[in-house]
């Protein structure tokens, strides 16, 4: 097993303890931004991305167990790590799909992970502004048909994890792609933090 293989079994394994037997594993959207030149986006940047420029608000500070949810809109929290953003919502979905995943990619690349309480799922690739490509977390036999599975390595080669296998989870295999590719890890700690959330009322994305 070469270095990288086993780095990739480490933060999937990682991710196996932190989903099981947890909330987490019920529905989530876990979205990080990564930009080109190495700034870091401001509150105001990522509020104008979220929404389109449609009215929202930028709220100072929350935890997650603080009600931060804007009935019939959108809700998400905000974290930083250097340049890169991470976008938690809680049973949401809307930074995951277009035109909202594609915005946050302007000037760099943004990869997303969702999941509901049915299953139903997107890990999704957007770079500069344009999709490059959306997939079903489940089906990882049917990503050999995306022209552009190439331009995302790290979920080329955790495509083994995906697989459905006894012991095995996509989830956990979803997540720690993100991180493999971004450096950004999604922890109990990182939820405990307070730290800045946006709302806003515009319909949800489809």
């Amino acid at each position: 097993m070469s270095s990288a293989q086993s780095a990739g079994s480490d933060v999937y394994r990682y991710y196996q303890r932190l989903l099981k037997d947890h909330w987490l594993e019920t529905a989530i959207c876990w979205t990080v931004v990564v930009p080109d030149d190495g700034k870091p986006l401001t509150l105001t940047e990522i509020g104008e991305r979220l929404s389109g420029g449609a009215i929202h608000e930028v709220q100072e500070v929350a935890r997650f167990e603080d009600d931060y949810s804007d009935e019939g809109g959108w809700a998400v929290l905000v974290g930083q790590s250097g340049p890169v953003t991470e976008l938690f919502e809680d049973n949401g979905f809307y930074g995951v799909h277009s035109p909202v995943l594609p915005r946050l990619s302007a000037g760099g690349r943004a990869y997303s992970v969702y999941w509901n309480v049915n299953a139903n799922n997107r890990i999704a690739f957007a770079a500069d502004g344009e999709t490059v490509f959306t997939v079903d977390a489940m089906y990882p036999e049917e990503w050999v048909h995306e022209v552009n599975l190439a331009r995302w390595p790290e979920l080329t080669a955790m495509a083994p994890h995906f697989r459905w296998r006894r012991g095995k989870s996509w989830r956990a295999a979803a997540l720690a792609t993100v991180e493999l590719t971004t450096g950004a890890r999604l922890s109990l700690e990182w939820l405990e933090q307070e730290r800045p959330y946006l709302t806003g009322q515009e319909p949800a994305v489809e």
